[in-house]
């Protein structure tokens, strides 16, 4: 049976702090980021306006903010009609105590370099041929394990043809492997195999696909067809609203068939105000199963007109629970199987805005968020993000399975309080192709784990674009 008990507040967490161990491992992580930190602002160099945020496009030049998933800067010609570009990229992630608890030894440290080939070419008016390739190198190694994994990866990760202006002069045609990706990534961010068709109007937008992976799928889930129907308009001049409709098909005989309907709004019609809005609902089958769940996000982010140009955001994320899972009807929402949950509020590098450690989809959930943050210098920014997080049901007779979460271990099932988490998050453009980043974090369970221990993250990135 469900339990809704109320959520303890946060005072009854800190006590837990105080306990030695603990606090040494606190204060060691905490002088590492301010090292950082220290040595990141001493190094950053004010070159003038930030660019705005780029996605895979022909006329793209100059590094994009520091994100894994977009393609290199084009900045290299070698032809009238031929560029390339470039990217080496960095990351060192350390993850403490995923099981939430620290008799049993699971921290794990992960080393990864990425090296990412573009070329574009223009063979005839309206015309762009793209393509890009990966070749990673991974390292898992877990403390008293040793060596976990060690991999080495070349993949094809975008190549496609777009026909601007066709079959009309205000339609484009791409076809073959391309990022998905709006701005939240609250839908999606995938690259995948597609014939997309965009027309732009006066007043509307649209934009229609039908997309899977043919090359290289690692699950079922990635052979899913999806189908897409994407419209937006332009209410204001800084403000957008798109409606959407996302179906996606299993292929086999598990007859997974969700159908997404939603709303995207975002705007910037008041001064130094950031507002969006992301809600959705979840329909169709799963097994014998039917989906009927909803979910929202909505939050708003505030700039205040100073050098530092502090800012202040505020964020409520809910995905609908099942409260009988005995039946045959399913009213967990579930995101699309496709999303990043990956964001800005006003610095200048992306995160998980749903938690850098915990980082849950949003199904049977509440999420609440709080963060500040400041520009120190040009290009250089550091937010600091609080989030508390409530399941809307817990299951005593029923095991509390989360979807997509950075924690090991389930929920008890007699309380609804997970817990809390504090991020860290710093981004800087040392120079005009160097860009770095640093992401850190703290879980602090919540009754529904009882007898749990904090659990630990930081990931350190650098980007050097050719």
């Amino acid at each position: 049976m469900p339990t809704n008990h109320p959520v303890p507040p946060f005072a009854e967490h800190a006590r837990s702090l105080l306990e030695k161990r603990r606090t040494r491992r606190i204060a060691s992580f905490l002088i590492a980021m301010l090292l950082l930190i220290e040595s990141s602002l001493v190094l950053a160099v004010d070159e003038g306006r930030d660019g705005s945020v780029l996605t895979d496009s022909v006329e793209k030049k100059e590094p994009p903010p520091l994100d894994t998933d977009a393609s290199p800067s084009l900045r290299i010609q070698i032809a009238p009609d031929l560029f390339l570009g470039a990217r080496l990229q960095f990351s060192a992630l350390r993850r403490e105590n995923r099981d939430l608890a620290e008799e049993i030894e699971d921290d794990q440290t992960r080393l990864e370099t990425l090296i990412d080939l573009a070329a574009q070419a223009l063979p005839g008016e309206g015309l762009a041929l793209f393509g890009e390739a990966r070749l990673s190198r991974r390292r898992l190694s877990g403390d008293g394990e040793g060596l976990i994994l060690e991999e080495s990866k070349i993949r094809l990760r975008r190549a496609y043809l777009l026909w601007s202006g066709f079959p009309i002069a205000s339609a484009d045609l791409q076809i073959g492997r391309q990022r998905f990706s709006d701005s939240r990534e609250w839908l999606y961010d995938e690259n995948l195999d597609a014939v997309r068709m965009r027309v732009k109007g006066d007043l509307l937008d649209l934009e229609l696909s039908v997309s899977t992976n043919l090359l290289d799928p690692e699950e079922p889930e990635d052979e899913m067809r999806n189908y897409i129907l994407y419209a937006t308009t332009r209410p204001g001049q800084k403000e957008k609203v798109s409606l959407y409709g996302i179906a996606r098909r299993d292929r086999s005989e598990a007859g997974r068939d969700p159908t997404f309907l939603g709303i995207s709004w975002r705007g910037r019609s008041i001064e130094n105000q950031r507002y969006w809005l992301e809600a959705a609902l979840v329909s169709g089958q799963d097994g014998s199963q039917a989906l009927r769940g909803y979910g929202f996000d909505l939050g708003w982010t505030s700039r205040f007109d100073s050098p530092i140009e502090p800012s202040f955001t505020i964020g409520y994320a809910f995905g609908s629970g099942d409260p009988d899972p005995d039946d045959r009807i399913d009213r967990n929402f579930q995101q699309t199987g496709l999303q990043d949950n990956q964001a800005k509020f006003n610095g200048v590098v992306k995160f998980n805005y749903y938690g850098e450690l915990f980082d849950p989809e949003l199904s049977n959930i509440i999420i609440g968020t709080a963060g500040v943050g400041i520009i120190p210098y040009s290009k250089t920014s550091i937010d600091l993000v609080y989030h508390y997080y409530s399941q809307v049901y817990a299951y005593l007779e029923r095991p509390n399975v989360f979807r997509d979460a950075g924690v090991k271990r389930r929920p008890s099932g007699r309380s609804r309080d997970l817990g809390q988490e504090v991020d860290l998050i710093l981004g800087t453009k040392v120079i005009r192709n160097v860009q770095m980043a640093l992401y850190s974090g703290i879980f602090m369970p919540g009754k529904a784990f009882p007898g749990s221990e904090n659990a630990f993250f930081t990931e350190f990135k650098i980007q050097v674009s050719f």
